[in-house]
């Protein structure tokens, strides 16, 4: 079990982030979120900081603070925030386009950045991503969202493969479905399909998400694969 650490979780007004801050707090862990909008987690141990994560001064100036909150001891980073317009690319604005590279790839990467200075000076710590099956499913009118998690698949891989000396876990979680205001944009006929091509009856749930967190926390050996399914993992 996770306790009595420094937890950096984007995207924690809702969805899943929102639940799995909630989790964290109530095993006696610190959590620092972000979101564009206020928080209505209203507990001792959560920092919220509004931001737009669009803007890399407010990222910088967001991760000098935690730092300095925390004097440089962070145990988990979760990059949880995403945005998802739904447009053919023919027909999507050039602001929404960048809009979701900005949010889905370069924030997490420019926060990964700062934060694993902290971990390596430790000598520990967890990175996770959340990546999306949009990335796989090729949908018509998904270009940007899931081009922008395709590539942060490939940082993630990359990343960890750069940070393992200094025994920091890296993974990114590919969640099959999980029932959000996001995913709910998704094609349900092809989740469906995908949740036989994966032999499994279930969706995904915070519950299951979170777990494989503490799974991913605990694997002080590094061993876990990158890319994970809900709760089976994916060997490429």
């Amino acid at each position: 079990m996770i306790r009595n650490s420094n937890i950096v979780i984007t995207g924690t007004s809702r969805g899943v982030g929102y639940e799995l801050t909630k989790k964290f707090l109530s095993n006696g862990n610190k959590v620092w979120g972000c979101s564009r909008s206020k928080s209505n987690i209203h507990k001792k141990n959560y920092f919220h900081t509004k931001i737009d994560l669009c803007k890399e001064t407010t990222i910088k100036k967001w991760v000098k603070k935690i730092e300095k909150q925390t004097n440089k001891k962070i145990d988990i980073l979760i990059s949880n925030s995403s945005i998802f317009n739904r447009s053919l690319n023919s027909l999507e604005t050039d602001s929404s386009i960048t809009e979701t590279i900005k949010i889905n790839l370069l924030a997490p990467m420019i926060i990964t950045k700062h934060i694993s200075r902290c971990m390596i000076q430790n000598k520990k710590g967890t990175i996770i991503f959340f990546s999306s099956i949009a990335s796989i499913l090729e949908e018509i009118g998904t270009t940007s969202y899931a081009s922008s998690k395709s590539a942060l698949e490939t940082f993630s891989e990359i990343i960890k493969n750069e940070l393992k000396l200094f025994k920091i876990n890296v993974s990114v979680f590919r969640i099959l479905y999980v029932s959000t205001k996001l995913s709910n944009k998704l094609d349900k006929k092809k989740i469906i399909n995908l949740k036989k091509k994966f032999k499994t009856n279930k969706f995904g749930t915070v519950d299951k998400i979170f777990k494989n967190i503490v799974k991913i926390f605990e694997d002080k050996k590094n061993t876990k694969n990158s890319i994970l399914f809900d709760t089976h993992q994916n060997k490429k």
